[in-house]
């Protein structure tokens, strides 16, 4: 499962975000989330269904204990996590790690929770990989009859959405012409003393690569980052560098894999009402709306609440 690896090399605690912040979030997503707490108050459960490594979890868990405010914080994910790589450089943030009740290997359709045990049931960027018709019916299972389900799900013409399709064009585009390939060849020709035909064929790679039609922002983003990588090696031919082009090119294949999956669970209006009325909730009843981040479609919110009798 490329989940598991991803989890199991990056340090960070999301799978996306902005750097400046220890969690990966951006503010408005921090400041979103406040809210919640503050209007749930006291003695609120919550779970975070897909936690990954717990960003969103830890966050709540972070939020109770500026506010004073009692509550407890569980988070589930199907991933194969090591809760010891759980970690981060801030105080603050590695004593809410140690509060946060986690399982990993956990579907979202068969939850190891009692009935109505939640008051709260949230996702980010995780619910919308499961199989709805019965991870709805389980999460409705798990909450109190009173209770909420807050996502944060993927949106089909999002910032984060757009920026997956530009990476799969980057990423797809040196897989397909073999550029990785053509690399490991070279560092074969310039290991073997094959100066003058490592020369020219290098330029040709070179004048290949040129070629790529690079139509936005983001795509100069990817393109940079997967270049900057192939600069460190190609600058530095030794025994290990057809290793490290052939790390590379695993990698770009488990990424792109990551990439197809967000996009592929990044639904319409209309598709996420479809699969809400699938799971034939009693009583339950949803709302849908967009949410961004510096005035740029970031995602879809949505919350799940009991109908008014």
């Amino acid at each position: 499962m490329h989940w598991d690896h991803y989890w199991d090399l990056t340090k960070a605690l999301s799978s996306f975000g902005d750097a400046n912040t220890a969690l990966g979030y951006p503010e408005e997503v921090l400041n979103f989330w406040d809210e919640v707490v503050l209007e749930k108050g006291e003695g609120a459960v919550y779970l975070d269904l897909a936690t990954g490594k717990g960003a969103l979890a830890i966050w709540l868990q972070c939020l109770l204990k500026r506010k004073k405010i009692s509550g407890s914080v569980y988070g589930c994910d199907l991933a194969n996590i090591d809760e010891l790589k759980i970690t981060s450089d801030v105080d603050e943030i590695n004593s809410a790690i140690n509060k946060v009740k986690f399982q990993f290997n956990t579907s979202l359709e068969n939850l190891p929770y009692p009935n109505e045990y939640f008051d709260i049931l949230v996702s980010q960027f995780g619910f919308e990989y499961s199989n709805w018709s019965h991870s709805l019916n389980e999460a409705f299972r798990v909450l109190k009859k009173d209770g909420e389900i807050i996502l944060m799900m993927h949106h089909p013409d999002s910032v984060i959405t757009n920026d997956c399709k530009s990476g799969l064009k980057i990423l797809n585009w040196m897989l397909e012409n073999n550029i990785l390939n053509e690399l490991e060849n070279l560092v074969a020709l310039k290991l073997q003393g094959h100066i003058e035909l490592f020369q020219t064929r290098n330029k040709e790679v070179i004048q290949k690569i040129q070629s790529l039609n690079i139509s936005n922002d983001e795509e100069k983003l990817w393109f940079a980052d997967i270049m900057s990588k192939v600069s460190k090696i190609m600058l530095n031919i030794d025994q290990t560098s057809k290793t490290k082009l052939n790390s590379l090119q695993n990698a770009l294949r488990q990424q792109i894999e990551r990439l197809l999956d967000q996009t592929s669970v990044a639904f319409s209006e209309d598709e996420i009402y479809e699969k809400f009325e699938a799971a034939k909730l009693k009583n339950m009843k949803m709302s849908i709306a967009t949410f961004n981040v510096n005035n740029e479609l970031f995602c879809w919110q949505i919350k799940i609440s009991p109908k008014e009798m």
